[in-house]
């Protein structure tokens, strides 16, 4: 019994002489990658054995086996050469060292964990498998394995990209107006009358009509009640606003190419003047806001709509118009063109439209908004990064509200988060798109 137990005790002992001891090792995460820096001390095999060390790095789902180093005793070393020179072999399969080179293992390898999920998700340890191989058999001596190796994933940095948009001028009730009623331009815009103009393809001109050879404004005639009206509201409203007002009302007053053009001439001079006094009789409005103008006989209206018919006689009523500069005479032309065909196309396709027409455009101007201005001067400091100078450009207008955006993010980016976060959720509940962005990109991060 006593014997037994001497063997058994006499045995781990040499098991434990060609172990391995448990590897130390150093382990980092660099962005996608683990990175292991390991050492290892061997074991010395027996003269008649080889020892077989492979490092693996092991997780709970799969297993990376690392280069083995083989340590060679002195006979099995011997034997292995004689080996190779019996099976005509010029070097070794594998390199290893000799038991008097069993120094310490050092080993660096860097692993992708992007493309390695189960290193992601499981601690890892680095074990050493020693395996013993005599002239019989392979038998595995130990496993040794490391503390624990974790891979840290890098810690997503939040940057916060601030949403940032110029806030409009307030044009006042005229820039309110405007967008419903083209009639209405700013007065950078305004344009004066000349003849080459087609006031009838011009965006949101309007125009009344007047009876045939009158310069009696009627609201009963065609649709001219709901044009008056229009023109009329429109007037009244810039007029009574503080920010906003009327610079012009540019009334050109036109008749159609039918008759003596000195007839014409008075109609269309004596139509202008009928639309500024029904305006003026309404609202009340100097004289020297309005310019009406005489557009006399509508030649370029009536040419631009031969131009756009589909008439048989299309190109020759361009060819007179284009070539006769005398008015009387271009009419008398365009009546005889075969026996009167072509003038009686106009007369029932087009002259009854371009008869009788007044048309009006109402420009305006409004008070500059400083507060816009500086708002966004301020705004674009702050995509410059000059968090210090906008946020003193904001605490000026920090309570017009809008401001409150671009207010949020100079308060955030010098430092002042609560603050600045406040001032999204104000923005954000009137609705400003850029505040929504800012406080979604907040909260998901």
């Amino acid at each position: 019994m006593k014997k037994s137990i001497l063997t058994l005790v006499l045995l781990i002992i040499a098991l434990l002489s060609v172990s391995a001891q448990k590897p130390i090792v150093h382990s980092a995460s660099n962005g996608d990658f683990l990175e292991l820096n390991y050492t290892i001390t061997p074991a010395k095999p027996g003269s008649a054995y080889s020892l077989v060390i492979t490092p693996m790095l092991c997780g709970l789902k799969d297993t990376v086996r690392l280069e083995p180093t083989i340590i060679r005793g002195t006979r099995n070393a011997r034997k292995y050469h004689r080996d190779m020179r019996l099976n005509h072999k010029q070097q070794a399969e594998l390199p290893y060292r000799t038991a008097k080179q069993a120094d310490p293992i050092v080993g660096q390898m860097a692993f992708d964990v992007h493309n390695i999920d189960w290193m992601k998700e499981e601690p890892l340890t680095l074990c050493v498998l020693t395996e013993q191989e005599g002239c019989c058999k392979v038998e595995t001596l130990s496993v040794e394995c490391s503390d624990p190796i974790r891979y840290e994933a890098p810690k997503k940095v939040f940057t916060f990209v601030p949403a940032l948009a110029d806030v409009a001028d307030d044009t006042g009730v005229a820039g309110a107006l405007m967008k419903d009623n083209p009639v209405l331009e700013h007065i950078s815009k305004y344009r004066p009358y000349d003849s080459s103009r087609i006031l009838r393809k011009e965006k949101g001109m309007l125009y009344v009509h007047f009876p045939l050879d009158k310069t009696d404004l009627r609201r009963d005639f065609r649709d001219n009640a709901s044009i008056l009206d229009r023109i009329v509201d429109i007037t009244r409203q810039i007029m009574a606003d503080s920010t906003s007002h009327v610079e012009k009302i540019q009334i050109v007053g036109l008749a159609s190419v039918e008759g003596p053009q000195k007839r014409n001439n008075f109609l269309g001079e004596g139509r202008a003047e009928a639309l500024k006094d029904y305006v003026q009789a309404r609202v009340d409005t100097p004289d020297e806001l309005y310019e009406c103008i005489n557009g006399g006989e509508a030649w370029t209206e009536l040419r631009d709509q031969i131009n756009d018919s589909d008439s048989h006689y299309r190109q020759q009523m361009l060819d007179i118009i284009d070539s006769e500069p005398n008015l009387d005479r271009r009419e008398a032309k365009l009546k005889a063109l075969d026996r009167g065909k072509a003038y009686a196309y106009l007369r029932d396709n087009v002259l009854s439209d371009q008869r009788n027409s007044g048309y009006v455009r109402i420009y305006y101007d409004y008070v500059p908004d400083a507060a816009a201005a500086t708002i966004n001067k301020a705004s674009a400091l702050l995509r410059q990064e000059k968090y210090d100078e906008a946020l003193a450009l904001l605490r000026t207008v920090q309570s017009d509200q809008r401001a409150q955006n671009a207010l949020g993010v100079a308060l955030y980016m010098t430092g002042d988060k609560e603050a600045g976060i406040r001032c999204f959720e104000a923005a954000a509940s009137n609705g400003n798109a850029e505040a929504i962005q800012n406080l979604k990109q907040l909260q998901e991060n």
